[in-house]
């Protein structure tokens, strides 16, 4: 599944570093005026057909992830669903429920939501008609709407992203997309996760490690390990990549109690990429295995318990 990319051979790495250089300082300024604004290129108000293809395609990766891990075909079906950062709209959550899901909570930092269009939620709905529970899932987008909570759907925004606000519900599967990355701590994420889950509870993330500048992460992937640690928090801002790699998810995840942790390589950089990038990288980044350090995107897995009942 481990798809292999090849960037262009560019220019030298003292132009790459001063143009990634420069693009930080741009977006730094950007989102200090304008603050964050959208997690995708793409708007689901002005491409409601993409954003309904791009929604569908995440829970059915993480429907697949979840199948090869637990060996149930449909792992969502009558589980309580957590999603970390649903971004600019509430299709996963929908999906999800229409799948059969008994209840899905979405917690995020960034209150996105209201930009989504109605068109998009139709265009969405038009596509899952024949899904098992699409009527309950139809229920809860407009109870949603007009009362602003539905019993088994629900929203939670909170700026410092604080888990202490997720109710006292115990949660069977909790997803994420594109969303680790940017935690400021993933340890105390992952501990107090633990707590809310029920016994043997999965988890599946998809998590991005390449550069997130748009173009430069076409040219430059793994431009973000050029800097060194000082620089690198000068520049950050909201959004910025957290820099852990794959092997510290693992690392932070076992500690934090969880078990059966598996990662799976999503994409990587071609070997000629790597080769010319590394003699750039931040120093510390030289002690991690070649082989993880080329990973730009990973399925991370885990289990809330060694004992797993999940299949009961």
């Amino acid at each position: 599944m481990n798809k292999v990319i090849h960037p262009p051979k560019s220019k030298a790495a003292f132009f790459l570093f001063i143009i990634g250089l420069m693009l930080r300082i741009i977006n730094k300024i950007r989102h200090s005026i304008m603050g964050y604004t959208s997690p995708r290129p793409f708007s689901s108000a002005r491409e409601s057909e993409r954003s309904v293809k791009y929604t569908l395609a995440v829970v059915e990766n993480w429907r697949k992830a979840l199948k090869k891990y637990t060996g149930i075909k449909n792992a969502f079906h009558n589980k309580h669903v957590l999603e970390l950062g649903p971004g600019p709209d509430l299709g996963t959550g929908l999906v999800i429920l229409a799948l059969g899901a008994k209840s899905y909570t979405a917690i995020d930092r960034h209150n996105l939501i209201s930009g989504a269009a109605k068109s998009f939620y139709k265009a969405l709905f038009d596509t899952l008609r024949n899904y098992p529970a699409f009527k309950r899932a139809r229920t809860a987008l407009a109870q949603f709407q007009e009362q602003g909570s539905c019993e088994y759907f629900s929203y939670i925004y909170d700026r410092k992203f604080s888990l202490n606000k997720l109710c006292s519900q115990k949660y069977d599967v909790v997803v994420s997309q594109a969303v680790l990355e940017h935690l400021d701590n993933v340890g105390n994420t992952f501990e107090f996760l633990s707590r809310k889950l029920q016994t043997a509870a999965v988890m599946v993330h998809e998590v991005d490690l390449g550069t997130h500048t748009r173009w430069l992460r076409t040219v430059d992937p793994l431009n973000l390990l050029r800097y060194s640690d000082t620089l690198y928090r000068l520049l950050k801002f909201s959004g910025s990549p957290n820099r852990l790699r794959l092997a510290d998810y693992r690392r932070i995840l076992a500690e934090s109690g969880f078990a059966k942790i598996q990662t799976e390589p999503l994409v990587s950089v071609a070997d000629d990429y790597f080769g010319r990038a590394k003699p750039g990288f931040n120093k510390r980044f030289t002690w991690y295995a070649d082989t993880e350090l080329a990973v730009t995107s990973f399925y991370l897995l885990a289990t809330a318990c060694t004992d797993s009942h999940f299949n009961k």
